[in-house]
């Protein structure tokens, strides 16, 4: 259990933003009198109208309908709780009886609900009005048996169901492992999920391992999909069971999944039906077909997606579908698609830099591995979600060699297509050029410079840090290669990896710096002096090579020695200004460098 006594202090703090809201100060799934706020009970306070008076511990006077979790904190339930009034339960971090502000990792730092019965987490229960259930930062996870409950392992929805930086998983169902969507209601209202920045992962179901929707009325958006399983051989891991009455007509998109990555799944992972948009997807590695597709009257698109190495075969197209496809990279069982954008197929034997060629692990370096076209997926240190990382290939002399870089479509109105979405699933912005941006979730990041790295020693140590961050989406070029891009090393000695060069500004060189292939540098000063070396690491990656007048990546190096028990700290002391701890400058938006990749 929570502390009673940090429940009722953050209610109290004079002017906090979340002093309105119900905070929730037990972990337990109780429902007395007393003054302890459950998440059932602070549900039902919601549901009752918001009482003055409070109920059962929970809320009071101008309370709104958020209810606070704390961080990292488990909250347990019996058996399912249903939501009938609009509401939103998050997570927030506390400490010392205070709510922090902190920016943070969103995803990291999830409260955690968990099923400890046999049932679904959540009921949504609309009737003649939309109830819209917001659920933010939170971690959800089912009862973990053969079945949690008929419809919904984690969340029955009969209304408006919006989910950021949750984690769903061990759940299971009849009929939607995670989600099951239900379709018309009352006055011609329409239940609709949309899940964000979310990871759904071992989940299972009959139909509908991810989702199980009655109508195609649903946003997946920058989102990781993994090791989910639909059993019945007819339906997929996201199900549609039916479409609008009027699908023939001049339907809009009501059903997207955009911007994610989706592995490992078994089963078929999505029936395309009209009415439904995918673009900008990476589908690898699934043990199943990736794409049952059936929309008879056009209104449905495939677009700007790797769909590779999925079952015996990507796609599974229906006799009569009329569904449009275009510039994806696949294989021939998908089709040519529009002949305004047709589809790529590859070739290629390689498509994991993994020592096994796996789909989920470490990337190779461009020495162990120059033929894959992919990075597996991994999840970097700091970071919600996992994603794949293209890969630019030495033996591309144009980057238009690449089947994923740089692969967008021009956009004509006598020619339409699909473009390419706003932003990856990383959220980082696409160029406002479609022509320039790149097949799959992934849209490659292009480094210009970075800022600060470096070290504060004392006397006799070594600086040991890593620019790997500063590389971008990028790969350091192998020393063996260095002669062929930039020339023999002008001090005589052989290449580092990199064709590392030690560039002095500020002062005269006063150590050794070594690097190697993944990026990690190790700086051994000369002697015991005192002060600073300042000075600047070039290095060439996969990337900037492509720029013939300018491959050289220039991150900013400081290293200060001072004498034993004369340091404060062990930080690099920045005051601002070019100093700041800003991080790498990415151009994108900016079509310069961008263009110099182009042919």
């Amino acid at each position: 259990m929570l502390k009673k006594s940090i429940g009722i202090a953050l209610l109290c703090i004079a002017g906090q933003s979340y002093s309105a809201d119900i905070i929730v100060t037990t972990t337990e799934d109780i429902e007395k009198d007393d003054k302890e706020c459950s998440l059932r009970e602070a549900v039902e306070y919601v549901n009752r109208g918001l009482a003055k008076s409070g109920f059962m511990g929970c809320g009071g006077e101008n309370s709104s309908s958020t209810i606070i979790l704390k961080e990292k904190n488990t909250y347990v339930l019996n058996q399912h709780i249903a939501i009938k009034k609009s509401l939103t339960i998050r997570a927030v971090a506390e400490s010392d009886g205070e709510f922090s502000t902190d920016e943070k990792a969103l995803g990291l730092h999830n409260a955690h609900i968990q099923m400890k019965g046999t049932d679904n987490l959540f009921r949504i229960n609309s009737t003649d009005t939309l109830v819209q259930l917001n659920l933010k930062e939170l971690d959800l996870e089912g009862c973990g048996k053969t079945s949690c409950a008929e419809q919904g392992g984690l969340i029955y929805n009969k209304g408006q169901l919006i989910l950021e930086y949750n984690r769903l998983f061990n759940a299971a169902a009849n009929l939607g492992g995670a989600i099951y969507n239900a379709g018309k209601f009352g006055q011609n209202l329409t239940s609709r999920a949309q899940i964000k920045n979310s990871l759904i992962e071992n989940n299972k179901a009959q139909r509908g391992g991810i989702l199980y929707s009655e109508l195609p009325a649903f946003l997946i958006y920058q989102s990781v999909l993994k090791n989910n399983q639909t059993l019945d051989n007819s339906a997929t891991n996201i199900y549609s069971a039916g479409q609008f009455a009027d699908s023939s007509k001049d339907q809009g998109i009501s059903g997207e999944v955009l911007s994610s990555t989706i592995l490992k799944n078994k089963g078929v992972f999505i029936n395309v039906l009209d009415g439904m948009g995918l673009n900008n997807l990476t589908i690898v590695d699934n043990e199943n077909t990736a794409l049952n597709i059936h929309a008879p009257y056009g209104r449905a698109y495939v677009a700007n997606s790797i769909i590779l190495r999925n079952g015996t075969q990507d796609c599974q197209i229906i006799t009569g579908d009329k569904s449009v496809s275009q510039n994806n990279l696949l294989t021939a069982s998908c089709g040519v698609g529009d002949a305004v954008a047709p589809n790529q197929f590859w070739n290629g034997t390689r498509l994991f830099a993994e020592s096994s060629d796996k789909s989920e692990g470490i990337c190779q370096t461009l020495q162990e591995n120059n033929n894959a076209i992919l990075c597996p997926y991994s999840v970097p240190k700091g970071q919600f979600l996992g994603y794949m990382r293209p890969r630019i290939l030495l033996n591309y002399i144009l980057v238009s060699e690449s089947p994923i870089v740089n692969r967008g479509t021009g956009l004509s109105l006598a020619n339409p297509t699909v473009a390419c979405e706003a932003a990856d699933q990383r959220g980082i912005n696409r160029l406002m050029d479609n022509l320039f941006c790149d097949r799959g979730a992934v849209e490659i990041t292009i480094p210009i410079s970075g800022s600060l790295v470096g070290e504060d020693l004392l006397k006799g140590e070594i600086a040991k840090f890593s620019i790997e961050s500063y590389l971008g989406d990028s790969d350091l070029i192998p020393k063996e290669q260095c002669n062929a891009i930039v020339g023999q090393n002008p001090t005589g000695e052989p290449w580092q990896d990199g064709c590392l060069k030690v560039v002095q500004t500020k002062t005269a060189s006063k150590g050794k710096t070594i690097i190697d292939i993944h990026g990690n540098v190790v700086y051994t000063p000369d002697s015991t002096w005192h002060g600073a070396d300042i000075f600047e690491l070039q290095v060439v990656t996969s990337s900037t090579r492509f720029n013939k007048s300018k491959p050289y990546l220039t991150i900013t190096t400081q290293i200060v020695q001072e004498p034993k028990n004369e340091m404060e700290d062990k930080a690099i002391k920045t005051s601002g200004g070019s100093w700041g701890g800003g991080g790498l400058l990415i151009l994108l938006g900016l079509i310069g460098l961008r263009r110099g990749l182009k042919d």
